[in-house]
C-alpha cells in the first residue's frame, strides 16, 4: 500500500510517481526506506544548515519504507556519515559495471574502470569528468559529495571533498574544469558555488551564491576554462553564462530563456577549444549544440531533438579535440558524436547496455593531452538500468 502527502503539488506530478512505483517498484529520488531523519542528523559538518533541512524536508515527505530498496538505504547512510561508511549493505545490481571508460578518437575502447561502492576508485554518481596537463583524470560524485583523482590508466591517486556548505565541501558536485596550471575548478548544484582547487585537492577560493545577479548562481551544472585561465559558468534555472577571472572576478554574460540563436532553456555542459570559442549544450527541448567567441558572441549551432545523425536527445557533455572536432555525449540516445567544429556529422559509436564497451547514462567527457577520450557513466542512478542489466 501507497501512502502519499501531497503539499500543493501537481496532479500529474503524483500520478507520474505512482507509475514510477509501479512499473519499477521504487523511485530512488523519493522513496527512502528506513528513518531518513535519524541518518541525516549524524551530518556533522552542516546538520544546521537550510540545505539539510529543506533535504530532510523533501525526503520525509514522500517517505515509504520498500523491502529492495537497500541501494537508497546505503545512500541515506552515505549522508548521514557525512560521505564515509564503514559498514553498509550494497544491492547486487551493476556491481561488474565500469564507470569510467577509456577511447580512442574513433571511439574503440581502450581501458574502463570504478564500480559501484563508497571505497576509494568506486563510485554512487560519477558525473563531470576533467584531464590536466598530465594526463590525470579528475571525476565529481553527485552523492558521495567528493572529486577523485585517477592517472591515465586508472589508478587510484587521492581523493576530497565531503558532504557541506563550507570550504572544501559539496552537496551535489557536478562539472569539473582544469586550468593549465592545473588548478580545478568545480560547480555545486545545489549551493551555487564554484570553488577552485589546487592538483592536490587543497582548497584556494570559493565564489557565487544562490540568486539570479551577476556573481550568482542558481543551478550551476556546466563550467569551462579559456587559454587565458578565465572561467565561464553555465546556469541550469537562470540559463545564462557568466565569465569570470581565475580569482571569480566577474566579466561578462550573456544569454537568456528561449531557443533563438543565443538562448538557452537546459544549460548542461561548457567547453572550450584551442582559439578560446565557447561551446554550450543546450538539452531537452533544444536538444542542440551552440557556439560562441569568448565575449558571448554568437557563432552558430547545430542539432535538433531527435535520434537521427546529428540530433540529441538530453545531450550533456561536451569536449573539443587540438584540432577542433567536437565531442558530444547524447545521453537519452547512449552513445557519443563527433562532428566538426562547423556542427557537420562526422562518426558516432555507443549503444545501451552493461559492457565495457555499452553506456546506460553517459554524462561528461574529457580528452587528455595524448588525444584519448574518457566518458563518466552514472550507471543504476537512473532507473532504466534496472531493465538492462538484471
Amino acid at each position: 500500500m501507497i501512502t502519499i502527502y501531497i503539499s500543493n503539488r501537481n496532479v500529474i506530478f503524483i500520478f507520474f510517481i505512482i507509475f514510477l512505483y509501479l512499473f519499477n517498484n521504487i523511485n530512488p529520488y523519493l522513496f527512502v526506506y528506513g528513518d531518513v531523519q535519524q541518518k541525516l542528523n549524524k551530518v556533522q559538518n552542516c546538520k544546521d544548515s537550510e540545505l539539510v533541512n529543506e533535504i530532510v524536508a523533501n525526503i520525509k515527505e514522500y517517505n515509504q519504507p520498500t523491502k529492495d530498496n537497500e541501494f537508497f538505504t546505503f545512500t541515506a547512510d552515505v549522508l548521514g556519515d557525512n560521505n564515509y561508511v564503514k559498514e553498509s549493505k550494497q544491492s547486487n545490481d551493476l556491481m561488474n559495471f565500469h564507470h569510467i571508460k577509456k577511447y580512442d578518437m574513433s571511439g574503440k575502447l581502450i581501458d574502463s574502470w570504478g564500480i559501484k561502492g563508497i571505497k576509494k576508485g568506486e563510485f554512487l554518481h560519477p558525473h563531470g569528468i576533467a584531464s590536466d596537463s598530465k594526463g590525470n583524470i579528475y571525476v565529481s560524485d553527485a552523492i558521495l559529495c567528493n572529486i577523485q583523482k585517477f592517472d591515465q590508466n586508472g589508478n587510484f591517486l587521492l581523493k576530497f571533498g565531503k558532504m557541506g556548505d563550507g570550504e572544501g565541501e559539496f552537496f551535489q558536485p557536478e562539472d569539473i574544469a582544469i586550468d593549465k596550471k592545473d588548478n580545478i575548478f568545480v560547480v555545486d548544484y545545489v549551493t551555487g558555488h564554484v570553488q577552485k582547487f589546487d592538483q592536490n585537492g587543497t582548497f584556494i577560493s570559493m565564489w557565487g551564491s544562490k540568486g539570479t545577479k551577476t556573481g550568482q548562481f542558481m543551478k550551476p551544472w556546466g563550467i569551462g576554462v579559456d587559454s587565458h585561465g578565465n572561467i565561464y559558468v553555465g546556469d541550469q534555472e537562470n540559463p545564462v553564462i557568466q565569465k569570470f577571472d581565475n580569482n571569480g572576478k566577474f566579466i561578462t554574460k550573456w544569454g537568456s530563456y528561449g531557443s533563438k540563436p543565443g538562448e538557452f532553456v537546459h544549460i548542461h555542459d561548457v567547453s572550450l577549444d584551442s582559439k578560446d570559442n565557447v561551446y554550450v549544450t543546450d538539452g531537452r527541448e533544444n536538444s542542440r549544440v551552440e557556439k560562441f567567441d569568448n565575449n558571448g558572441k554568437f557563432l552558430g549551432m547545430w542539432g535538433s531533438k531527435g535520434g537521427q545523425n546529428g540530433q540529441f536527445i538530453e545531450d550533456h557533455g561536451i569536449a573539443i579535440d587540438n584540432s577542433g572536432d567536437v565531442y558530444v555525449i547524447d545521453t537519452r540516445n547512449v552513445r557519443i558524436q563527433k562532428f566538426s567544429n562547423d556542427g557537420d556529422f562526422l562518426s558516432k559509436w555507443g549503444i545501451l547496455g552493461c559492457k565495457d564497451d555499452q553506456f546506460l547514462i553517459p554524462h561528461d567527457i574529457t580528452i587528455d593531452p595524448k588525444g584519448y577520450l574518457y566518458v563518466s557513466d552514472s550507471g543504476n542512478v537512473h532507473f532504466r538500468a534496472n531493465y538492462v542489466c538484471n
